[in-house]
């Protein structure tokens, strides 16, 4: 006993150390084979914006989401060989070169300044910022420019044996100091107009300087200078000096570690360095670093993330967030996990190790402890062992294994004890870490039931569950029976049930002391199950290994409440499964998957996770323990599941229009300068690259875009570019959506309003043209139609008036040849008193032919004063012997209605010539006027003369007037039916009826 405890207390001092400083933190590097364009790096400078700065001995390249865009001398860099990089109050980069000078750059254009003008020397160091100054160490000094007006001013250098190379500063107080490497530690007095250099403290070898409050650190040759500020300024120039190596520059994290960045130039003892305690300890292997010659390191606060430049292997990026903490734990595969008594226990390949809550090793059980163990109970219980061996076909325990071949299965945690499964049988720990009972049992899977009753899985003979561990008395199970468990890979107590997981036969439960196949029962029919475990709810969580995941409540009945589809599991294979609070946690060969409300995040190896190959899982208070086959992780859940930061902005960093990228002067900060681009129809293909910020982990990210609000998204894709080809004319909105794995969240951002002008036949302007264009020739064509419609229908009534004039230049002479006919007849009957009456009348008759014959038209009331008087020259040659009448219908008026002048003369004359004779008998004649419409007027003349056969027979001598009247309505009137109906009634006259539109 006392030579295990020996043995115990040596692997506890060889391993203490190691466990110790073992936590590795998450690193990656990058190289020109990322797209940096050369592994020497001289200098490293994170802008105002969080963008990362390189400059190289190849040019300058800018780091964002892992990738590179490099500036060299084709840009405007005034040389390639960049030794320091800065920011100016104004946000001006500047750049200090290794024989170009001193280059400014604005965002869009280089200013560079060399010997010629002013500056006093083309090799600089350094370039820091101060103000509204820029003070600039060169080989051979300090220059000053002014960053408004580029003015520079040079002060005089103190007398001096070798180069005054200046390649460090600080501030002080509101004073600017600098470090020569061969003089020492100087100050630009700045109170007159012309500054001057004052030395402060003089010593040699001085290559740089770090100001963390009143301390400042000078790294010399192969040691540290630390001086206190105050002491300097009140005369004290004392330092204490330790460390080694030589430090190139120091940083300071959120925590208040001091870095150092070291190359020990003559020595390899370079690398990356802590301060504490006025000690340098050296964690390049803790970081993840493996070069030895470093020259710079800056800290991100925003990310918190350290980034080292090295020499020659390009530049380091280090979380220091310590979410994930790798353990390699002398590299040895961890089989599985336990909590007893406040320790954490691992089981390895090697046995069984003790953690105390500083993860150093407290106790342990060797590979040789087990087998002591094993062989001590070989020789005490042979009756046991052959009592066992013919119950049923067990994997039969094999005791000449040796110590080297033991392979441990688990740990089960049972009460006060601890059960280890292995090739070589069980054994039970008790809380003091002794091995106090031993069963020669081979199985690969045990466990205890909710009656804490030990159930052994036999792989080909079914179950058995121990009453009695001492005697090993127990209960068999057959495995012929349906509801006895076989191919068990999982067992968990939930309550009053205990459940066993078989790879083949589906999910059994043990409860009331007897076993139950959900499977054979048809409760449910999935069979290859893997993992187990439960929620904060209590309720279930199964998975099988390349399946679906399910939580289920088997509390009361069966149901399946959730099912995490195997599409949104990142993975093919699970490898461990685990619930905290709200969230699941299933462990793939890809990473973690937390899920959680059917968000699915991934934690891989870009946040710290390298080897996702995890044998065994377990979450001991707010911490999840991984083991693999090289060591274990642990990760703080919390800080795991807390919010994280996601993308804040997305930038457009290039545009391409039918191949043709867009000119510089587009851009401003690598940034397109608008958020609107306008093109024309036949430049309507674009190549979008954009760049997203204000996330941690760039590969984390996947994207998708669409057009419009109203259009699909497109596909999700890893690439930071839109291709849009031959779009047509018309408005876009181009919009990208981000979904960040890391932080389970999707943000929508609109990048650029994109509109592109359609031909000019549809645009606006040339539309309203034609259409003008257009109207006018149609406008033109309608009035041109119309005129010449007007010209034609001017013609047409001239015509018409020049036939009606034609017509009544016929009707008047007819009449007058009737008139002198009737003035003869008197003058030969020798009446001279009727002869001179008659040419009286006839006179007044004549001189209103002459007025009216001048009219298209006349009013009713002038066509009865002409008729009264022609009627009344008529009636005196049937010696008034013809009763006429004038009848008028109210509706008519007569003063304002107007007819077509001497329309109703021929009928009348004809009544007078053909309907009376001598034996005429109370001849009489009737004229009416009456409305038959609003726009009709009927005029009827109306005789009781000559019968029907009679006016037949004088059909042929009508009256010429009547034909005449008939052409003039037909010329002055558009009437479809016949405007002039004449009717002849036998021994009752005739009538004419004459419709007029009025």
């Amino acid at each position: 006993m006392l030579s295990q405890n020996k043995f115990l207390f040596c692997v506890y001092l060889f391993m203490l150390p190691i466990i110790t400083i073992g936590q590795n933190f998450p690193s990656r590097n990058f190289t020109t084979s990322d797209g940096l364009p050369n592994n020497a790096v001289r200098a490293l400078f994170l802008d105002s914006k969080n963008i990362l700065w390189i400059g190289t001995e190849n040019g300058v390249s800018r780091m964002e989401n892992g990738t590179f865009t490099t500036i060299d001398e084709s840009n405007g860099l005034g040389h390639n060989s960049c030794w320091d990089i800065t920011e100016d109050t104004d946000g001006n980069m500047w750049f200090a070169s290794y024989g170009g000078g001193v280059s400014k750059f604005d965002g869009k254009k280089f200013t560079v300044f060399r010997m010629k003008d002013g500056l006093l020397a083309n090799k600089t160091r350094k370039v820091f910022p101060f103000k509204n100054k820029i003070y600039v160490g060169t080989e051979q000094g300090v220059s000053i420019i002014d960053i408004k007006t580029n003015k520079l001013i040079t002060p005089k250098v103190p007398e001096h044996k070798e180069d005054f190379i200046s390649l460090a500063f600080v501030t002080y107080r509101d004073v600017v100091y600098f470090t020569s490497t061969f003089e020492g530690l100087f100050k630009i007095d700045e109170s007159s107009p012309t500054p001057r250099i004052v030395p402060v403290v003089l010593h040699k070898n001085s290559y740089s300087l770090g100001l963390f409050g009143s301390t400042l650190y000078s790294g010399n040759e192969t040691y540290i200078n630390k001086y206190d500020f105050d002491e300097i300024l009140n005369g004290n120039k004392l330092s204490v000096n330790f460390g080694k190596s030589f430090v190139w520059q120091f940083a300071k994290d959120n925590r208040n570690t001091i870095f150092a960045a070291a190359w020990g130039v003559y020595t390899p003892d370079g690398g990356l360095y802590t301060i504490a305690d006025d000690k340098m300890t050296d964690v390049s292997n803790i970081y993840g670093i493996d070069s030895k010659v470093l020259l710079n390191v800056v800290y991100d606060k925003f990310n918190d993330i350290l980034y080292v430049g090295s020499n020659d292997n390009g530049i380091y990026q280090v979380r220091l967030d310590q979410i994930i903490n790798y353990n390699p734990f002398i590299l040895t595969s961890i089989i599985d996990f336990e909590n007893f008594n406040h320790d954490k226990l691992i089981l390895d390949t090697k046995g069984l190790k003790v953690l105390n809550a500083k993860q150093e090793i407290t106790n342990s059980i060797s590979l040789e402890d087990f087998k002591k163990s094993e062989m001590f109970f070989y020789k005490k219980g042979q009756n046991i062992l052959k009592k066992q061996s013919a119950e049923s076909r067990d994997f039969e325990l094999n005791f000449n294994i040796p110590t080297n071949e033991i392979e441990f299965y688990e740990i089960v945690k049972n009460q006060n004890s601890l059960w280890i499964n292995s090739n070589i049988g069980i054994f039970e720990i008790d809380k003091n870490y002794k091995i106090v009972h031993y069963l020669p049992k081979h199985s690969l899977k045990i466990g205890f039931g909710y009656d804490n009753k030990l159930i052994e899985t036999i792989t080909y003979a079914g179950v058995r569950v121990y009453e009695n561990l001492k005697t090993l008395e127990n209960t068999h199970y057959s495995k012929f029976n349906k509801n006895t468990p076989q191919y068990i890979v999982k067992i968990l107590t939930n309550n009053n049930k205990t459940y066993l997981l078989s790879v083949f036969n589906g999910i059994y439960v043990y409860e009331n002391g007897q076993f139950r196949s959900y499977l054979a029962d048809g409760i449910w029919k999935e069979k290859k199950f893997k993992h187990i475990t439960k929620n904060n709810k209590g309720q279930l969580i199964l998975a099988a290994e390349f399946g679906d995941v399910f939580i289920v409540d088997d509390s009361k009945s069966f149901k399946i409440l959730k099912t995490i589809s195997k599409k949104q599991i990142i993975g093919n294979t699970i490898l461990f499964l685990e619930s905290y609070k709200d969230y699941v946690l299933i462990g793939t060969e890809k990473g973690i998957n937390i899920y959680k409300d059917g968000i699915v995040r991934l934690i891989d190896k870009e946040q710290g996770l390298k080897d996702c190959r995890i044998t065994t899982s377990q979450i001991f208070d707010n911490t999840l323990w991984l083991g693999t086959q090289k060591g274990f992780y642990t990760i703080d859940l919390n800080r795991l599941i807390a919010n994280q930061l996601t993308v804040s902005e997305i930038g457009i960093s290039k545009i391409a229009i039918n191949n043709i990228p867009l000119k510089p002067s587009s851009y401003k900060w690598f940034r397109y300068n608008s958020k609107q681009l306008v093109s024309d129809y036949k430049h309507n293909s674009f190549s979008i690259d954009f760049v997203p910020k204000g996330h941690p982990f760039p590969n984390k990210l996947k994207f998708r875009y669409r057009l419009n609000n109203n259009n699909r998204w497109s596909p999700y894709t890893e690439k930071t570019n839109v291709f849009l080809p031959y779009l047509p004319y018309g408005n876009y909105n181009v919009e990208i959506e981000v979904f960040d794995m890391n932080a389970g969240k999707s943000k929508v951002f609109t990048i650029l309003q994109l509109y592109i002008q359609p031909p000019f036949w549809l645009n606006w302007w040339f539309i309203i043209l034609i259409i003008t264009v257009f109207s006018g020739i149609i406008a033109f064509v309608f009035l041109r139609i119309k005129r010449k419609s007007n010209e034609k229908t001017i013609i047409q009534r001239r015509i018409a008036e020049t036939k009606l004039e034609a017509l009544l230049s016929q009707m008047n002479p007819h009449f007058t040849f009737n008139a002198m006919n009737a003035i003869q007849d008197f003058i030969i009957s020798n009446d001279i008193e009727n002869s001179l009456l008659y040419i009286s009348e006839f006179s007044k008759l004549i001189r209103k032919t002459l007025e009216n014959s001048s009219k298209q038209t006349i009013t009713i009331e002038e066509e009865i004063e002409y008729l009264e008087a022609y009627i009344t020259i008529e009636n005196m040659r049937f010696d008034n012997r013809i009763d006429f009448e004038i009848q008028i219908s109210p509706e008519v008026d007569t003063c304002f209605t107007k007819i077509p002048t001497m329309l109703l003369q021929p009928f009348v004359e004809n009544v007078f010539v053909h309907a009376f004779n001598e034996s005429s008998i109370s001849p009489k004649l009737i004229i009416s006027f009456e409305m038959i419409s609003n726009t009709l007027l009927e005029c009827k003349i109306i005789d009781n003369g000559m019968s029907l056969n009679a006016a037949k027979k004088s059909k042929l001598h009508q009256s010429k007037g009547i034909q005449l009247t008939k052409e003039r309505l037909s010329l002055l009137q558009d009437l479809k039916n016949d405007s002039i109906k004449i009717d002849f009634s036998e021994n009752k006259g005739t009538t004419v009826t004459i419709l007029l539109l009025v």
